[in-house]
C-alpha cells in the first residue's frame, strides 16, 4: 500500500448495491489509515479524505492502473474537509482565541510573572523585599 503514495487511483464505493468510483491522489499511508488529496483548481481549494485501513477490502493494479475498493457501505465523505488556497498561511480565528496570553497577578497589577521572597529565619541574608543587602 506504500508504494501508492503521491500516485492516483481509482477508488471504487458503494452502497446498497450502488456503486461509484472516484479517480484521487493518495497523500500519505500511516499505519492505520490513508490520506487521500483532491486538488480542486477551479475552486482554489484542495479536498481530503481520511479513510480507516480497516475499511478497505482490496486494492491492488488493473490494466486502467492502480485501484482501492472500499467495504459496502463505508463512503469518503464521512471523514471529509476541505481546505481554501487563498487561507494557507493565515491565522484562523481559533488561532487567535487558542494564543499566549500574558498572565495578570492580582497581586502587583502588573503583567509579570511573580515570585514570591522566601524567609528563611537563620539567613544572613535579608530576603524581605527590595534590593538584597547583607546585614
Amino acid at each position: 500500500m506504500e508504494n501508492l503514495v503521491n500516485q492516483m487511483v481509482e477508488v471504487h464505493v458503494s452502497k446498497n448495491g450502488k456503486t461509484g468510483s472516484k479517480s484521487i491522489k493518495v497523500c500519505k499511508v500511516k499505519a492505520k489509515s490513508v490520506l487521500f488529496i483532491e486538488v480542486d483548481k477551479p475552486n482554489r481549494k484542495n479536498i481530503f479524505w481520511k479513510l480507516d485501513k480497516k475499511n478497505i477490502e482490496s486494492f491492488g493494479e488493473s490494466p486502467s492502473g492502480p485501484f482501492i475498493r472500499i467495504k459496502d457501505g463505508i463512503l469518503l465523505s464521512d471523514n471529509k474537509w476541505e481546505s481554501e488556497w487563498d487561507s494557507i498561511g493565515k491565522l484562523s480565528p481559533m488561532s487567535y482565541q487558542n494564543r499566549i496570553k500574558p498572565h495578570y497577578s492580582n497581586h502587583s497589577k502588573g503583567w509579570a510573572p511573580q515570585y514570591t521572597a522566601r524567609l528563611k529565619a537563620n539567613s544572613q541574608y535579608n530576603y524581605g523585599g527590595g534590593a538584597h543587602f547583607r546585614t
